[in-house]
């Protein structure tokens, strides 16, 4: 494996439209957004001086215009809108639970630009993980448990209890539970190619499950032990990350400091969404860095981010390997 250092728990990696690059944020401080040059693997920021937009034009709610000068990135969606630009859906922690909706300008170039367009502010009990942006301008997004209670909340999902379930925002709607996608701690989310249905990941309920759209009806689920972060890999396969840690290693990973890589077992499973099986395509455990949260196949390398730690990890896909 060889590393990206200097960074700050980067959780999430989408494709940079460009076909070569990757787009990704980073979820401690101090935040942002950027990209990865995989020609030389150097770092780009995206976010430049928060403002308003010059041309008046809003994304996200109506009660949601105010720019922040930081944001901690964790799920992260990239999607082409009808009118074709491109937009950049991310949720953020910082000063407020939200989805901040931006617009990646020369998607195409070296080096795009994002302009904010808008949030959305989740309501009180929320605790967003990852979203999914649909074609009608509204979007998908997890809600993991009840951030006013998160210890317990952690107990009620080891127990098989749900504590959290996808919401559907709109702007006309604003945020709205989707019947059938209760679970233990909701986590990664990303839409089928034809969009009539999603992926969930049910964290501590060990379990990918396929949802359809628009009623959220649960079509069939497949046992993975804590599924994080979902991607499409170029064999039109799924890449998930999972977790092989006890509870309490996981807690102790949230308390160690950012500058520091977590070491904890994880592995990546390709799924094959036609037979509905998987196989593991890696496992690891210890140095350069554990605990992965997301794989994304560029080339013949796989990238891998996490939510805590000073840096992602690359090296040979073994499914370009295998070829």
């Amino acid at each position: 494996m060889q590393v990206v250092c200097g960074l700050a728990a980067p959780e999430d990696l989408v494709p940079a439209p460009n076909g070569r690059d990757i787009i990704f944020g980073q979820m401690a401080a101090p935040g942002g957004l950027f990209l990865l040059d995989r020609r030389d693997h150097s770092v780009h920021a995206l976010l430049g001086k928060a403002s308003t937009p010059d041309d008046g034009e809003w994304w996200g709610a109506d009660n949601c215009r105010t720019p922040l000068e930081e944001i901690h990135a964790h799920g992260l969606d990239l999607r082409q809108r009808e009118d074709g630009r491109w937009q950049l859906l991310v949720v953020n922690h910082h000063l407020r639970e939200s989805v901040e909706f931006y617009e990646l300008q020369d998607a195409q170039a070296d080096r795009p630009l994002v302009l904010w367009r808008g949030c959305a502010e989740a309501p009180p009990e929320g605790n967003l993980n990852d979203v999914a942006g649909l074609a009608d301008g509204s979007l998908l997004v997890t809600h993991m448990a009840d951030r006013r209670s998160p210890f317990w909340t952690v107990v009620k999902s080891v127990l098989g209890v749900d504590t959290g379930f996808v919401y559907h925002w709109s702007p006309e709607q604003g945020f709205r539970a989707l019947p059938g996608t209760e679970g233990e701690h909701p986590n990664g989310i990303l839409l089928a190619p034809d969009e009539h249905s999603f992926y969930l990941n049910v964290y501590f309920g060990n379990q990918l499950r396929e949802h359809a759209l628009p009623d959220g009806q649960l079509l069939r689920s497949l046992p993975v032990e804590k599924p994080d972060n979902s991607s499409w890999s170029p064999r039109g396969t799924l890449l998930v990350a999972s977790h092989h840690a006890s509870l309490w290693q996981l807690f102790r990973s949230l308390e160690q400091r950012h500058d520091q890589p977590s070491l904890l077992p994880f592995s990546v499973r390709e799924v094959d969404v036609q037979g509905w099986e998987s196989r593991v395509l890696l496992e690891h455990e210890g140095a350069p860095m554990g605990a992965g949260t997301v794989a994304l196949e560029r080339g013949d390398s796989l990238y891998i981010g996490s939510y805590v730690g000073d840096r992602m990890v690359y090296l040979r896909s073994p499914a370009a390997a295998s070829r």
